[in-house]
C-alpha cells in the first residue's frame, strides 16, 4: 500500500493547471484530488485493520484483529462493498482497532483536523451545491463573508503561508498520506 495514486493525481492536475489558462479547472482538480485522498484513507484503514503493511513495512499494532475485509465490513456495517467513505468509521473506531492509532492525526492534530473539515466542506459544496452545503461553505471557509466560487476560493492565497488554498490543501493531503504509510517510530 502506498499513496502513489494520490500523488499521481496531484501531479496530473498540477500539470493541467499550469498549462491551461482556465481558472474554472481548480474546482474540478480539487474535487478529483480529494476523492483520491478519501479513497487512500479508506484503503489504509481497511488494509491496516486486516494486518496488511504499507510499502514501507509499516502496519500499526492492532487491538482487534480482523480476519479479512468481509469480517471488517460486518463490524462497520458496510452494505455496498464497492465504495464507502470510512472517515466516520476511522474517527469513531480506529482507537478501538489500533494500539498506537496512526489515524489520530486526523482528529487530534488541530491544524490537520481543521483543514480536513474545511476540505470536506468544500468537497460537499462542489459535489452537491445544495443550500445547506453552500451555507456551510460560506460559514466555515468564507467566515460569513461575501460568497465567492470554489474556484476563486481555491485560487486565493493563504496569507500566513503565501500559497493558494489549492496548493495548501494538496500539500496537507500529501503530508497526511505520507505520514500514514510511514509513521515515524
Amino acid at each position: 500500500m502506498n499513496n502513489s495514486d494520490l500523488i499521481d493525481e496531484i501531479a496530473k492536475w498540477n500539470e493541467i493547471l499550469t498549462t491551461k489558462s482556465n481558472k474554472d479547472l481548480y474546482e474540478l482538480a480539487f474535487f478529483k484530488v480529494f476523492i483520491k485522498f478519501e479513497k487512500f484513507l479508506s484503503d489504509a484503514f481497511e488494509n491496516y485493520s486486516i494486518g496488511l503493511q504499507s510499502d514501507y513495512g509499516y502496519c500499526p499494532e492492532r487491538i482487534l484483529n480482523f480476519i479479512d475485509i468481509d469480517h471488517l465490513y460486518k463490524i462497520i456495517k458496510k452494505d455496498n462493498k464497492s465504495y464507502v467513505n470510512h472517515y466516520e468509521s476511522i474517527k469513531n473506531l480506529s482507537n478501538c482497532i489500533f494500539q498506537d492509532n496512526p489515524f489520530e492525526i486526523l482528529t487530534t492534530d488541530a491544524n490537520y483536523s481543521t483543514d480536513i473539515n474545511n476540505m470536506k466542506t468544500l468537497r460537499d459544496y462542489i459535489a452537491h451545491e445544495s443550500d445547506t452545503s453552500r451555507n456551510r461553505f460560506i460559514k466555515c471557509l468564507l467566515n460569513n463573508k461575501t460568497f465567492i466560487s470554489p474556484n476563486e476560493f481555491l485560487l486565493k492565497k493563504k496569507k500566513t503561508i503565501n500559497i493558494s488554498n489549492y496548493t495548501h490543501y494538496t500539500n496537507i493531503m500529501t503530508e497526511i498520506s505520507g505520514y500514514l504509510i510511514n509513521v515515524p517510530k
